[in-house]
């Protein structure tokens, strides 16, 4: 999906159910905000992620929580991702499902790549036949 395409879904579920859109935000992204991110973390971020919170800003999103750069919110996220965590994963989360989980974008030489990565905090897959445990993945 292109850029403006998700402008039109977006703009569109806004009129749609408005109420997924009330909840707190945070205020839109300058290029400045943006670049106190980039030095803090030592990353480049992705162009979608910058203009996502350049037009958007951050906060609820629906039903997820999208980390800003707005140094002032309550969704900031210098305030909310630890730079330890992020340097030792070689991931940046910029979405948080609240559970544990995110989407975020894997770190390579400095720069963050043009894909977005689910992170699970602990991930097991448990496929039941009956009542007999078929398979099971390890946690992170």
């Amino acid at each position: 999906m292109d850029r403006h395409n998700f402008e039109n879904m977006v703009r569109e579920m806004m009129e749609r159910k408005p109420k997924l859109f009330a909840l707190e935000l945070d205020n839109k992204a300058s290029i400045e905000m943006i670049e106190i991110v980039e030095e803090y973390y030592e990353i480049k971020l992705q162009d979608s992620y910058k203009n996502f919170v350049n037009q958007y800003g951050g906060g609820y999103f629906g039903f997820i929580v999208v980390y800003s750069c707005d140094y002032n919110g309550m969704f900031y996220i210098k305030d909310n991702v630890l730079k330890e965590w992020v340097l030792e994963r070689s991931f940046l989360p910029v979405i948080d499902f609240e559970t544990g989980d995110f989407l975020g974008f894997k770190i390579e030489n400095g720069v963050c790549q043009n894909i977005v990565v689910l992170y699970l905090l602990i991930l097991f897959v448990i496929v039941l036949s009956g009542c007999e445990e078929v398979s099971k993945l390890k946690k992170e």
